[in-house]
């Protein structure tokens, strides 16, 4: 394994062990509890069940998306690899913004490796003032790819996943009981209060991976 390989699965490991940490704070027997409003509310971990449940409901989202055409009989959903080309004959480049990602990624991890070496203060704030340029640079392309691709049909997928996945494990404490929040997914669908909603997906992200990012790489 050359010194780069290591430095990379090295931090790797420790971002991995950082958000591990972060996560046992409030993991608690599969559960993650919150307040919010002066409401107690909670995350569990899915069931088989549940998840099985979330697969059949996205598979049946999936065939409604594929059977719908508009007028002219053209599909009205595209898939990841089609919006690809559809943008690259209007002149957007995806392929090369996925390539910058990979790029900036390389150059965060010879910053490490220099930061490993030095000792000097000001050479130290130096470098990691360029690695959180870089960092912010990949945040800023992973949100431009996301926006182009907003409507491929992974991506509807995957958002669709997170919610009805949430529907199912999202509980508030009433009268010293645990009751699932909405009695319908089409009820959370109306929910006004979309800060709720972030609180819980973000809380449940420590139980299942809901990484947006990784649609782009699909």
């Amino acid at each position: 394994m050359s010194r780069k390989e290591e430095v990379k699965k090295a931090r790797e490991a420790i971002d991995f062990a950082l958000e591990l940490a972060k996560a046992k704070k409030v993991i608690k027997n599969n559960y993650i509890e919150f307040d919010y409003n002066g409401n107690k509310y909670r995350v569990r971990m899915p069931t088989l069940e549940e998840e099985e449940l979330v697969e059949k409901k996205k598979a049946l989202k999936l065939n409604k998306m594929l059977s719908e055409v508009d007028e002219e009989g053209n599909p009205v959903y595209l898939f990841k690899k089609q919006w690809n080309e559809l943008y690259k004959k209007r002149g957007i480049d995806l392929d090369e913004k996925e390539a910058r990602i990979d790029h900036l990624n390389i150059e965060i991890e010879t910053l490490l490796l220099e930061l490993a070496k030095t000792k000097d203060k000001p050479e130290i704030d130096r470098i990691e003032r360029e690695i959180m340029k870089r960092k912010q640079d990949i945040a800023e392309t992973i949100s431009y790819i996301l926006d182009k691709y907003q409507y491929c049909i992974e991506y509807i997928l995957f958002f669709f996943y997170k919610k009805y996945l949430l529907f199912l494990v999202l509980e508030k404490l009433e009268n010293k009981k645990w009751k699932r929040v909405y009695k319908t997914f089409e009820d959370m669908q109306k929910e006004q209060d979309t800060k709720l909603i972030a609180t819980a997906l973000e809380s449940l992200s420590y139980l299942v991976d809901l990484r947006m990012d990784n649609v782009i790489r699909t």
